[in-house]
Order: structure tokens, then sequence, then C-alpha cells
């Protein structure tokens, strides 16, 4: 997508000086009857043609520009997930909620639906100065790009959790490949010699990063790597479940499965059950995502911690401290960890 093509809406083209030169006044009466200023001496007639102008041409003023012109300080953040189903976003939301209350600013958590693009929310939330900073979880590479050029214009506070689309300015990102190669390397010692990946989708970024992440983390430990080992499903329970069961269907068998993301586990751990394929018997699993339960599930999920409260707690941390010019494209300081259960086994004969 040409994205220096794309118009914006109303916020992102209009100004108050295209308002004043449509009503045929000084761009500063208009601000003062924005801001309804007493001091201000003007017609009705005069009012009257400011106003048909907002209206016209969609303006709406960008309080939180105009706060952050006065003073750096930033009182509220905005934090914007996909969706509020997936535990792994509670975690984020949880580590940004702890540097919040110790830096003692306003966190804002909202999500994306059917309803709103995330630019379109972005938008809105710019717009409205409802918040002076933001935090953006999720998305698709288009959509990231697209927000990068709509805040960066706007000289608006913001970084991007776990993005590294190509030419975006600003963002903070768990490191993926040293992650999976912490799974692979596990199945390995174990024995293991055909390990699959279900993956999320590539046209995601975090699916592509990951899939890429894979292939590079088989090949290093000396196995031949083959497309027929991944499997792209969408990061859901029911991807999880289809995943597995494609992967069932191929030749030769798996013997063990690296899961990209913790609820595509969950489902995969339960086909295989109405698979009667018994974990870690007949077959190890792995997984993204550290979650709490884990150590819960029937058998207990070996996986790896991406330290995802502190991608929250450091990604906020960080929009406080630097300038909204400054440019950060940088990695978690915390590594991942490997965390060893019972939905792993030796596969040596």
């Amino acid at each position: 997508m040409n994205t220096k093509s794309r118009r914006f809406p109303s916020d992102g083209r209009v100004t108050g000086t295209q308002v004043a030169a449509l009503a045929k006044v000084d761009a500063a009466v208009v601000s003062k009857i924005l801001k309804e200023d007493p001091t201000l001496r003007v017609s009705p007639d005069t009012r009257k043609r400011v106003m048909d102008a907002i209206q016209q041409l969609g303006y709406r003023p960008n309080y939180a520009a105009q706060r952050l012109r006065s003073s750096r300080r930033i009182g509220a953040v905005g934090l914007i997930i996909p969706n509020f189903s997936n535990p792994a976003f509670a975690e984020i939301v949880h580590g940004a909620e702890i540097a919040a209350l110790k830096r003692k600013v306003a966190l804002f958590v909202s999500s994306t639906s059917e309803l709103t693009t995330p630019l379109e929310l972005i938008i809105d939330l710019v717009a409205s100065g409802r918040v002076d900073a933001l935090l953006i979880a999720g998305g698709s590479s288009s959509e990231t790009i697209e927000i990068n050029e709509y805040l960066s214009a706007r000289n608006f506070p913001f970084l991007f959790l776990n993005r590294q689309s190509v030419g975006i300015r600003r963002s903070l990102f768990l490191d993926d490949e040293h992650a999976i190669s912490l799974l692979v390397d596990h199945l390995v010692e174990l024995g293991h010699k055909k390990i699959y990946n279900i993956a999320g989708k590539s046209s995601m970024e975090t699916g592509k990063r990951r899939q890429n992440a894979f292939k590079k983390a088989i090949t290093k430990v000396g196995l031949t790597f083959s497309p027929d080992l991944i499997v792209e499903e969408e990061y859901s329970v029911i991807g999880g479940q289809r995943g597995f069961q494609e992967i069932f269907k191929r030749k030769p068998k798996a013997t063990a499965i690296v899961v990209s993301e913790f609820n595509m586990a969950v489902g995969a751990l339960n086909a295989a059950r109405k698979a009667n394929v018994m974990v870690p018997e007949d077959l190890s699993m792995v997984a993204f995502n550290n979650l709490e339960f884990a150590s819960l599930l029937n058998p207990s999920l070996t996986t790896v911690g991406l330290q995802l409260q502190h991608l929250g707690e450091e990604g906020l941390n960080l929009l406080l401290l630097k300038e909204p010019d400054e440019e950060i494209y940088q990695t978690v300081s915390k590594s991942a960890e490997l965390f060893l259960r019972e939905s792993s086994k030796s596969n040596r004969k």
C-alpha cells in the first residue's frame, strides 16, 4: 500500500488556518471562538461563518497537541490492544499498569474491533485529546506503517510494542528469534528430528517473524528445513486445533511441534487428545508465552517466557522518558526463559 497517497480523516488534513480561510477571518479568531474566549469581540455573523466552516470541513481541534506544546508532561497514556480475550495482552496491560502507577500517570486501555480499525481509533483518541501519548500492540504490517506515518507527522508521542516493520520509527520488541531457538534447541537435545511449527499467519508481522525464526533455528541445529514443516493459522484455540489436524495428516509424522502462540497450543493439545495422540508419549509439544495456567494444563506445557509483562512496563517507561522526535528501536532488556514441564519428552530410542 502506498501510504503517502492515503487521505487521512479530517483532523489529519484540516487546520485552523484552513477554517479561517474559508470563513474569511484571522486564524486567531477561529482559535478564540473554539476556546470561547470572553475577550473576543466579533459579530454573530462572523461567529456563524466560523462555525459553518468548521462543520463543512469537519475540523476537530487537537487539544492533546495543544497541551503538549504548553507542557511536556504526559498525564494520560493510551494502550491499544487487538482484543481483551487473549491472555497474552493481559500480561502487557498488567506491566503497563505497574509502570503507570509508579509514574503517577493515567492509563486508558482500548481494543480495536470489527467496528473500527486501529488507525481510526487512534485518530479519534488523538483528535479528542483524551490521551497525551500512545502505546500500540497488535495490528498488521500495513496498519503499523499507516499509524507510524500519521503519528510521526504530528510529533505525537507513541511507541509500538513488539513491532519490527521496516520504516517505523519507534518500537520496543521481544527477541522472538532467541525464544524460538530455545524451544528448538530443547527439542533437538531430546532427540527430536522431525519438528513441525504451528505458526501465525505470515500476513501478520509476528507470524512472519516467528516463521523466519523457526526456519533459522532448524537450520542452525543441522536439520533440513522444508516449507511443509510450517502450518499457518490464526492466533486462537480454533487455529491451534486446525493446525494440529493438518500436521497430523502430513508425512513423515512429527515427533515434536513448536506452537507459536499460547491459545493455539491449548487448541493443539485438545486436538491431540481427540485424535488419541498422547502428549508427550507420542508427540512432544512446546509453545510461546509462559502464561500462568501453563502449569495447570494436562499435560503441563513446556513454554518459553517472552517477558510480556516487562514489555508493557518497559514500553511505558520509554514512552515517558523519550522525546516525541527521538527514534526508539530496541529489544526488551530481559531475555526469554525456558520453562520445562511435562509436554516435552526424550525421543531417543
